[in-house]
């Protein structure tokens, strides 16, 4: 019995350091590829396929979620609760769950973006079921396998997730068919568990109780009542506090590539990190950049709080904007959508090193107001997630900059050359990364060039120019 009990301690203890077979794809030069393979595993499932979804027009996975059904493959879909009300979403709907699929929709917003399959598969992701998230966005996605220990246990956590989202979810009824069916939990309890691959949800902010059968939202498909653990005034923050945590840990690097930045504490922690010597950076989206703090947006509140530190007022603070318009719109975006950071990072010894990503941007929003998640991925055994996004961060950092680290002379130029000798372009096709020095340079360069420009702009975010001839805007939607 102790023989037995030695070699499951020895196989427990290298499996540790074996490789987890976790791999990743980042768009947009791995986008297609990155759809490729959620469309294979969809289209080669056996049992169910299970997929939480916020932004939906990517006519592939729809087709991948048809064969899987015309193959008898059960289908369930928990959708954005906006995303329900489009017509074109109605259609699809229809079209599923004439096949045998079940679409509910989500408590709240549902902004967690993973699908799962037959216990099997997994991927976890900050890009959307979108165009945009496979051609022009910077997004990334992990995929894992059961083929090891920690790849079972990521299964497992992210099947408990998709049940408590499906139990609180009401049903879509499309047909006058009935509710959707329950799915089974071992235990009314969510909480985070302790592995080399944990994940954290917004969900875990919620105390979960089984509603009665006889009662009017039973009726409706909801299974669950999640409650707010603490309530609206003192509500937990199950997936901040295990990013706090790991920043006030940090020894020596934090790496952080983000879409929005909105929580004072976690920036306060930063600071407090660089101030006991940790190398702090920060990649963000052209959405971030403000010219005065707000208390809201934290990234100039970095930034400022950076250059406050003593010794540092000649100094460039170390974020770099992935810049590629003047006032970011939706037509227009080349998002850094990334929701990733790392720590530790050290090639010689990956033991310390930690990954956190998932779908949660830095904001109360994703904490208290939509599902989100983040999974902390640590140990040796994770170095091939850890190499490909530092390569990645790397790649947003130096984005379209010369060998002397200065953004390249034809990427600033696209901001002010005239098209047609009078007009300046809003947005361009292409992002370079600037630090913060370089987009008050290159704005302000712009605005000598185009007076006026910078006082209509945001009302007139969606045009294509700006006339500095006649000083107006053109080449609006209707």
């Amino acid at each position: 019995m102790k023989l037995i009990s030695i070699i499951l301690f020895t196989l427990l203890s290298l499996s540790s350091f074996a490789d987890t077979k976790f791999y990743s794809k980042f768009s947009p030069h791995e986008g297609a590829q990155a759809f490729e393979i959620i469309y294979k595993e969809v289209k080669e499932s056996k049992k169910y396929v299970y997929a939480t979804i916020y932004s939906w027009s990517d006519k592939g996975i729809t087709d991948s979620f048809k064969e899987a059904l015309q193959n008898g493959v059960e289908v369930k879909i928990i959708l954005h609760p906006s995303l329900a009300k489009k017509s074109s979403i109605k259609k699809v709907a229809s079209e599923l769950e004439a096949l045998g699929a079940d679409l509910k929709i989500a408590k709240m917003n549902m902004h967690e973006k993973f699908v799962l399959v037959d216990d099997v598969f997994v991927v976890n992701s900050s890009a959307n079921m979108s165009g945009g998230a496979k051609n022009r966005y910077s997004e990334n996605f992990i995929y894992h396998s059961d083929e090891t220990v920690e790849g079972k246990s990521v299964l497992s956590q992210f099947k408990k997730e998709f049940i408590i989202l499906w139990n609180s979810a009401k049903d879509i009824f499309t047909a006058n068919e009935g509710i959707a069916e329950k799915l089974n939990l071992e235990a009314l309890s969510n909480s985070p568990i302790n592995s080399n691959a944990s994940l954290y949800s917004s969900s875990m902010n919620f105390k979960i109780k089984e509603n009665k059968p006889s009662s009017k939202a039973y009726k409706q498909g909801k299974y669950y009542t999640l409650s707010r653990i603490g309530g609206v005034k003192n509500q937990t923050w199950t997936v901040r506090d295990i990013i706090l945590d790991n920043i006030e840990n940090a020894k020596s690097n934090i790496y952080l590539s983000l879409n929005h930045f909105n929580i004072r504490e976690i920036s306060d922690a930063l600071i407090e990190a660089v101030k006991r010597g940790v190398d702090v950076k920060l990649a963000v989206d052209n959405q971030e950049f403000k010219t005065r703090i707000n208390n809201k947006e934290m990234t100039p509140q970095f930034v400022s709080d950076w250059k406050a530190l003593p010794g540092n007022k000649s100094k460039i603070a170390p974020v770099r904007v992935k810049y590629y318009s003047h006032s970011p719109s939706p037509r227009h975006w080349l998002l850094n959508h990334h929701k990733f950071i790392i720590v530790d990072y050290n090639e010689s010894n990956f033991e310390k090193t930690k990954l956190i990503s998932g779908s949660y941007n830095l904001s109360k929003t994703a904490e208290h107001n939509q599902f989100d998640n983040m999974v902390v991925y640590k140990s040796v055994a994770n170095k091939t997630l850890f190499k490909s996004f530092k390569e990645e961060f790397d790649n947003q950092w130096f984005w379209n900059r010369d060998s002397s680290d200065k953004p390249k002379k034809e990427m600033i130029e696209q901001f002010t050359n005239l098209k047609d000798g009078t007009s300046i372009a809003l947005h361009m096709k292409e992002a370079v990364s600037l630090n913060w020095k370089e987009v008050l340079s290159l704005r302000s360069k712009v605005s000598r060039a185009a007076k006026g420009l910078f006082r209509g702009l945001y009302s007139n975010k969606d045009c294509l120019y700006y006339d500095v001839t006649k000083s107006s805007f053109w080449g609006c939607p209707r």
